[in-house]
């Protein structure tokens, strides 16, 4: 009984998705090559005919032996029954999990399967025993397909401390490429989240972020504005061949606001004339083609924390502060996206309006858990490793951002 249910693992396992084919095929050839062999190995024993049989058919245990052995991994599950027997780990049935595949998700985690009867938090509590049993760390449970069945994502290899970017990692439209986590590459969506925040510590990456997000948006065509009150020259070499986008007049961010406003509100005419909702229907009816926004403000709290300034920047500041709130709430349609970089994050900067605007959020280190809690509403940010540059939470996730570093030779 327990070979038949065996080599009905097996069978399940010579079908699995997504290789079905190329299982069948290498099946096949095994089969094939033990066939021919056999019988050319029969066809030359003449004295003993019993002999001579027995060879002669010997393909068919051998295959099925082959079929066992690597698509139902025997060992494997032997392995894992006496693990969950061993730490009495059985469900409300008092059957112990079966062993159903492990299969290689990417370079970084592999995902472990099991049919279980354990309740999920029981799996969750057993997690130090499962990593040592593996040998490796845990990224998460998920039982999301069944409530019988469990999946564990275990850490193969972790991120790397540096990502050179390259051109290929570009998406289309309006989604910009960030970086690696665990379960692959990690797309901030303009198009579900017009605005977004990059938050960090000094010398954690955060303009690094910000630069790569610019260059993408170039390449893309994009109008490109950076709004870096300290001078800009984080970003100066991306304006070879494209032209000056960084403005650091406080005079001249109003003006520049103040228009785009005014372009806003006038692309918002045209959609209701045309009988569309956003930029991506207007541009699909094939006639005039509006070109988004990438408003970048490489340190927020110089624009937007109005309270260290005398009276008259005061008005100032308080206008262009006016002015980026109001494109936050009536931009996202018209394709204008605004990413505030943030490097000491305050309630006065990051209030509810702005937050409530901004739902992308991207944050590096900080050793103070209110700064983290500020910008993702966790205290995720202050377990991420101090001394690796790039690295990210992004959501709840882990992220190592790509690196773009800067453009040499540049023309005058």
């Amino acid at each position: 009984m327990g070979f038949l249910k065996l080599l009905w693992f097996a069978l399940k396992g010579l079908l699995r998705p997504p290789h079905i084919i190329r299982n069948l095929v290498t099946f096949a050839s095994v089969v094939g090559v033990l066939l021919a062999t056999a019988l050319i190995l029969a066809g030359r024993i003449t004295e003993n005919a019993v002999l001579a049989f027995c060879i002669r058919w010997s393909w068919i245990p051998l295959s099925v032996l082959y079929l066992v052995l690597r698509h139902g991994e025997p060992f494997t599950r032997r392995r894992f029954a006496r693990f969950f027997w061993d730490i009495d780990f059985t469900g409300y049935d008092g059957t112990i999990p079966t062993y159903i595949k492990a299969v290689p998700v990417n370079r970084y985690l592999e995902k472990v399967s099991f049919q279980s009867t354990v309740h999920p938090d029981e799996w969750k509590k057993q997690k130090n025993s499962l990593e040592m049993f593996f040998g490796a760390k845990i990224h998460k449970f998920e039982s999301k397909e069944s409530i019988k069945k469990m999946d564990i994502f275990t850490i193969n290899e972790t991120l790397p401390n540096c990502i050179a970017w390259d051109d290929r990692f570009m998406v289309d439209g309006r989604r910009f490429a960030v970086g690696e986590g665990l379960q692959g590459s990690v797309i901030w969506d303009a198009v579900c989240m017009p605005h977004g925040i990059v938050a960090g510590a000094s010398s954690t990456g955060k303009t690094n972020i910000l630069r790569l997000f610019a260059h993408q948006a170039i390449q893309k065509k994009f109008n490109v504005q950076v709004f870096d009150f300290k001078g800009g020259g984080d970003f100066v070499d991306l304006e070879d061949g494209y032209g000056s986008f960084i403005i650091s007049d406080p005079e001249k961010a109003r003006g520049t606001l103040t228009a785009l406003i005014v372009e806003v509100r006038g692309r918002m005419e045209r959609f209701k004339n045309a009988g569309v909702t956003n930029i991506d229907e207007f541009n699909e009816l094939g006639g005039e083609q509006l070109i988004p926004w990438l408003i970048i403000l490489d340190e927020a709290a110089e624009i937007l924390d109005v309270k260290p300034k005398n009276k008259d920047e005061k008005a100032l500041y308080t206008e262009i502060d006016q002015s980026l709130r109001t494109l936050a709430r009536i931009s996202r349609a018209a394709g204008v996206h605004i990413l505030f970089g943030i490097i000491r994050p305050s309630a006065d900067v990051l209030d509810g309006q702005i937050k409530n605007n901004a739902l992308w959020r991207s944050c590096g280190y900080f050793a103070d858990p209110h700064a983290s809690r500020l910008v993702l509403d966790s205290d995720k940010a202050t377990e991420l490793p101090p001394e690796v540059k790039g690295r990210f939470i992004i959501g709840d996730v882990e992220v190592q951002a790509y690196y773009l570093p800067p453009q040499t030779g540049m023309t005058t």
